[in-house]
């Protein structure tokens, strides 16, 4: 299969801000292992444009659509420096129809070898915040099958951190921490942090389990998983999370332009 030409394709959608067929309606067998390898493709174009990686994005963390998806386990994708912020005024300029997930962002202070303990996580963890992944879609209408959005880059598009709470992290109190999402003042959706593989030390076992991910290093940035659904996005909207929980009390406010 032509797994070059898919990441020419992919990159020149993002580059132009525009769409693309998706790999698998056009490449009957498109599998995700394809779409990891499409993904490497645009990471290593990256690299060499001088973007730094500087962690990791876990997406479908949402086990209850596995079985419809045909997914036995989430994806994950790298985040860059160019895509992280701590702004709370964020342009939309250059996104495809960019949605708003609110999640819960970890920073590690120590390396993480693959299959290490949540004990061994939860001591790694630097900081906890609040967070909303901006994803986007070049595939019309956001349809796709899942090795779709791997080769698309995770569907990343930026994200937004949060004041941290030092850590490390108490991996069950993470877990019951409530999220409200607002917008512009009015409560759209709910979650806790256990709505992402059981929450967010959990997420990161996941991580360091999935085939590719050779661990973590010391100072780097994870977002663990949306805890609602995803919203599509505006200029002129402001969107608010709170975080409620034993060890966690924060919350985050993003005005869009």
């Amino acid at each position: 299969m032509d797994l070059e030409q898919i990441a020419l394709e992919l990159d020149t959608g993002r580059k132009q801000h525009g769409l693309v067929v998706p790999p698998s309606h056009s490449r009957p067998g498109f599998s995700i292992e394809d779409g990891y390898a499409v993904a490497r493709f645009l990471h290593e174009e990256r690299i060499a444009s001088g973007v730094r990686a500087v962690g990791v994005k876990l997406g479908f963390t949402n086990q209850s659509i596995w079985e419809a998806l045909g997914l036995t386990s989430p994806f994950w994708a790298p985040i860059y420096d160019d895509s992280v912020t701590t702004r709370r005024d964020v342009r939309l300029d250059g996104l495809v129809a960019p949605r708003i997930e609110p999640e819960i962002v970890l920073g590690t202070r120590s390396d993480l070898v693959p299959g290490a303990s949540t004990t061994e996580i939860s001591a790694a963890v630097d900081w906890v915040a609040p967070g909303f992944e901006i994803v986007q879609c070049h595939y019309p209408d956001w349809v796709m099958a899942p090795a779709d959005a791997v080769a698309d880059a995770g569907l990343h598009g930026a994200l937004v951190v949060g004041d941290r709470v030092s850590g490390p992290a108490d991996d069950v109190a993470l877990a019951s921490t409530r999220v409200v999402l607002e917008l512009n003042g009015t409560v759209v959706a709910e979650g806790k942090g256990a709505d992402a593989l059981g929450g967010p030390v959990e997420a990161v076992s996941w991580l360091l389990r999935l085939p590719g991910v050779d661990g973590l290093p010391a100072g780097s940035i994870v977002t663990t998983g949306t805890l609602t659904a995803a919203f599509p996005i505006a200029a002129g909207e402001r969107w608010r999370s709170v975080c409620s929980g034993p060890t966690f009390e924060c919350h985050l406010e993003v005005a869009f332009s």
